[in-house]
């Protein structure tokens, strides 16, 4: 299955992303941050739709590391 996921500096900036993407509704799912991608911050976001992140990219919604996209076994980063 492919997907999202935002990675953050610190579990802060992971926990207010956390509380807007609530406010807008936004469809998300909390993880563990795979070790492969980074050890800075334990749990990041998964998200399946490409319009939220497209959104998060424009507008500058949360405070963010970096997001990477899941596609077979690999992780691709989008920005």
């Amino acid at each position: 299955m492919n997907y999202y996921i935002v990675v953050f500096k610190n579990t802060h900036d992971a926990m207010s992303a956390e509380k807007k993407l609530n406010e807008l509704n936004y469809k998300f799912r909390i993880m563990p941050t795979p070790t492969s991608i980074t050890m800075s911050c334990g749990i990041c976001v998964r998200m399946d739709d490409k319009e939220h992140i497209d959104s998060i990219l424009k507008n500058n919604i949360i405070e963010y590391k970096n997001i990477y996209f899941k596609e077979e076994n690999e992780y691709i980063v989008v920005e």
